[in-house]
C-alpha cells in the first residue's frame, strides 16, 4: 500500500469517527410477503368438476395500528438480517412455511404508508401449492374477495403488483409450476394460467405452447363425471454443464 492509499485510509476512519448518524430522519425497514396458491374446490354437480381459485395468505392483525384488519405477512427486518433471512423468519412465525419459491418484487416507499414512522417495505412474491402446505396463523382468500377488501397499509397494492409480476412473467418462464401439484391434467393448468392472465385461452393452441414442458405419467383420472384425461408432470429443464 502507497502513501496516498495509507492517507485515504486514515481519512476515512476520521470521517467514520466523527460521523453522527443521529443526524438524519430514523427509516426503518420491514419485509412482507405476498403468498400465492391455486385452491381447488371440489363443486357440487354432476359431472364433479373441481373449480379452482386464486388465492392469497393474510393475517388478521392483533395490535395496532390497522389492529383487527387483515394484511400480507411481514415483519421488521433485524439489525443482523438480511432480507432473506426476515423474509424466511415471517413466513415460519406467521404462515409456518417454509423452504418455498420467493422472489423479491418491489420496494414501497411512499412517504406516509405507515402512521408510525417512515417505514420502507421490500415485498416478496413466494409461490406454493397449496395441497402440500400446512398453514398456522393465517389465512386464504381468494382474489375476488380481497379486490372488496381494504388491507393495513399499502397492501392492496402490493397484491396488485404482484399479479402484475405474475401475469408478465407466466408466459416465458416456468414459475407457475411452483403453485402447481406434482400431477395434473392439462386442462387444470389451463385454468390456472387463465386465472392469472384474467382470460381464456384456446386448448389447442394451449397444448401446443405447453407441451416440452411436460411430462405423461402413463396415468388416467378416474371417478369423474367426464371423459377421463391424461396426467402429466413438470419436465424438469435440462442443467447446464
Amino acid at each position: 500500500m502507497n502513501g496516498t492509499n495509507r492517507m485515504a485510509d486514515e481519512k476515512e476512519r476520521e470521517f467514520l469517527r466523527q460521523y453522527q448518524p443521529e443526524e438524519y430522519a430514523p427509516i426503518s425497514i420491514t419485509v412482507d410477503a405476498i403468498v400465492v396458491g391455486v385452491a381447488k374446490d371440489t363443486a357440487d354437480n354432476y359431472r364433479k368438476l373441481d373449480r379452482q381459485s386464486l388465492n392469497i395468505l393474510l393475517v388478521k392483525r392483533e395490535h395496532y395500528p390497522y389492529k383487527g384488519c387483515y394484511s400480507l405477512p411481514g415483519g421488521f427486518v433485524g439489525e443482523k438480517e438480511t432480507l432473506e433471512d426476515t423474509l424466511k423468519r415471517v413466513l415460519s412465525d406467521k404462515t409456518g412455511l417454509s423452504d418455498i419459491y420467493s422472489e423479491q418484487l418491489y420496494t414501497f416507499g411512499s412517504v406516509e404508508r405507515d402512521p408510525r414512522m417512515r417505514i420502507v417495505s421490500c415485498a416478496y412474491i413466494s409461490l406454493v401449492d397449496i395441497s402440500r402446505t400446512s398453514i398456522t396463523g393465517a389465512q386464504w382468500f381468494g382474489i375476488e374477495d380481497i379486490c372488496n377488501m381494504e388491507l393495513a397499509f399499502d397492501h392492496n397494492q402490493m397484491i396488485e403488483e404482484a399479479l402484475k409480476r405474475l401475469r408478465g412473467k407466466i408466459n416465458y418462464t416456468d414459475i407457475v409450476f411452483h403453485m402447481m401439484p406434482a400431477e395434473f391434467t392439462i386442462s387444470e393448468l389451463q385454468e390456472v394460467y387463465e386465472l392469472i392472465l384474467g382470460k381464456k385461452l384456446l386448448p389447442a393452441a394451449f397444448r401446443r405452447t405447453i407441451g416440452e414442458k411436460l411430462e405423461d405419467t402413463g396415468k388416467m383420472t378416474s371417478n369423474v363425471g367426464h371423459r377421463p384425461s391424461r396426467i402429466f408432470r413438470y419436465k424438469e429443464p435440462p442443467q447446464d454443464r
